[in-house]
């Protein structure tokens, strides 16, 4: 059996109805797993509401094949539990194009409605409108 160091951080906090996390990749299983136990208070805070994410990435936007997999999972039980869309701002990362791209499949992959943002403000107000919405229906 293989043990594996996380590689990548996450940090997590919440404002509200929108949880914040700034990430540094390149991330592989083992730091999705310590991500999740990281943001495991602030989900059980927003749960049964709609809510929704902003993500910043700084440095690699790169999630190893098992990392992607796990981070889908974590979106689509995300979705059950209230989380109606994120907001990626891809301006302090390595590679926002390639970001794009990658990230996108991933929230593709987990049926996420997500948007990319040119500032924290313009996250900020995309989320509050996508959570707003949810709350209608």
């Amino acid at each position: 059996m293989s043990i594996f160091i996380p590689h990548g951080e996450l940090v997590v906090r919440r404002s509200g109805q929108i949880m914040i996390v700034e990430g540094r990749g390149p991330w592989n299983l083992e730091a999705m797993k310590r991500s999740e136990d990281a943001a495991e208070q602030v989900l059980a805070e927003l749960k049964g509401k709609p809510w929704g994410v902003i993500i910043v990435i700084h440095g690699e936007p790169i999630h190893v094949p098992d990392a992607e997999k796990k981070l889908v999972e974590l979106v689509q039980l995300d979705i059950k539990n209230g989380r109606c869309g994120s907001a990626l701002l891809l301006s302090h990362c390595d590679a926002p194009s390639f970001a794009l791209n990658h990230i996108g499949k991933i929230y593709r992959t987990a049926g996420e409605e997500f948007t990319v943002c040119d500032s924290f403000e313009e996250c900020e107000k995309w989320v509050l409108s996508r959570v707003e919405k949810a709350k209608q229906k």
